[in-house]
């Protein structure tokens, strides 16, 4: 003869609890993914240094944008 089926037993207060909380943290979880912004919470930040030489300040004239370079020229041919 087959053993008698396990009877069914009511979830307990605590555990329905439980099962709600989890309920709740997951679907803020998920509509706090979908509507926040890729990335996170920006937080205010300075904007990143030029990336090249900086521009030629007053009186400056080597070494930055704008300024004078030393170049080596030939001479030109002597013209017959």
């Amino acid at each position: 003869m087959p053993s008698e089926p396990a009877r069914y037993r009511p979830i307990s207060p605590r555990r329905r609890l439980l099962i709600l909380a989890l309920a709740v943290a997951t679907a803020v979880s998920i509509v706090l993914l979908l509507v926040g912004e890729p990335g996170g919470a920006r937080l205010a930040q300075r904007p990143p240094p030029p990336a090249g030489p900086a521009l030629c300040s007053e009186g400056q004239s080597s070494g930055c944008v704008g300024g004078l370079a030393r170049v080596i020229v030939p001479a030109p041919a002597a013209s017959r």
